[in-house]
């Protein structure tokens, strides 16, 4: 039996690559919202880190989530400077912004076709027919995860389970719109962080970038900030309403997230903001490594 802890899109992903190998799994969770529930859900490798492993990662992930039928969308980057990922898409997928593409104020950007996943339901397919069991871990010693394998996907919460001080939390706030009707384009503005990603369910608009902020309180102030960026980039939302707003706290890790074997434990966590981004090639590693 496999144990795999924690049930954000990390957890889930791992769950799902292990029994589709054949291995016997359960996904232990204490039941607390994960951060996956509030990603915007854009294939981007950001806050990812710099181990050499993510590019192979964030490719391999962007493979299945196309393979999977996710929609794929024409999703207009716009960045002072190239970003690293431009060269780690084929090369049908990604290409130089035209100068009529670009927003007013804006001197580059890229168009990239990446899919753009609906978080709730994707999460929900994760987990259908997973064996999930609710549980609090508070070591790695704890009676509950047995004698067998333990899989480590618990993002922040690692940090009462292992000691990395390189494991840090980067704050961020989104806002939900109806933009139901409207011709939204999927932009983001890096150097600004403004995005807006227009899902089938929702309008996700962002965001903010707050390292060591631990507060996932929603802050009315920073609603109000990011619809107002969000529609002078896109201004086909003005007036689209509000249908609330979320705040979470990224797992980010200095280097890059970890994901080796230590003993029975294989540690997959610290992926930062780019949790989905690298899902599915991390939890092809993670299962390598369990062979």
């Amino acid at each position: 039996m496999v144990t795999v802890l924690g049930a954000g899109v990390l957890g889930l992903s791992c769950a799902r690559a292990l029994t589709d190998a054949g291995y016997e799994v359960r996904v232990l969770t204490d039941g607390a919202p994960t951060v996956s529930a509030i990603a915007g859900g854009l294939w981007l490798p950001y806050a990812t880190g710099t181990d050499e492993r993510v590019a192979g990662w964030a490719l391999e992930t962007l493979e299945r989530l196309v393979a999977d039928g996710h929609p794929v969308v024409d999703h207009l980057h716009l960045e002072r400077r190239e970003p690293w990922w431009v060269d780690v898409l084929p090369a049908d997928h990604v290409r130089p912004a035209t100068r009529s593409e670009l927003p007013e104020g804006h001197a580059r950007g890229w168009v990239a076709r990446v899919p753009l996943v609906e978080m709730p339901r994707h999460l929900a397919a994760l987990a259908d027919g997973l064996r999930i069991e609710r549980a609090t871990v508070t070591a790695l010693d704890d009676p509950v995860l047995g004698d067998g394998p333990v899989v480590l996907c618990t993002g922040l919460a690692t940090r009462r389970l292992v000691d990395d001080p390189a494991l840090h939390a980067i704050r961020g706030q989104v806002v939900h719109l109806d933009a139901r009707g409207r011709d939204v384009p999927c932009v983001c503005d890096e150097d600004a962080l403004t995005y807006v990603l227009p899902r089938a369910d929702v309008c996700v608009v962002g965001g903010t970038h707050e390292p060591g902020d631990e507060d996932d309180r929603v802050r009315p102030a920073q609603t109000r900030d990011i619809v107002a960026r969000a529609v002078a980039l896109a201004p086909a939302l003005a007036g689209a309403p509000v249908l609330g707003a979320r705040a979470g706290l990224r797992p980010a890790r200095h280097g890059g997230p970890r994901v080796e074997r230590d003993g029975r434990v294989v540690h997959c966590y610290g992926h930062g903001g780019g949790g989905l981004t690298l899902s599915w090639g991390c939890a092809r590693t993670v299962t390598d490594l369990l062979v």
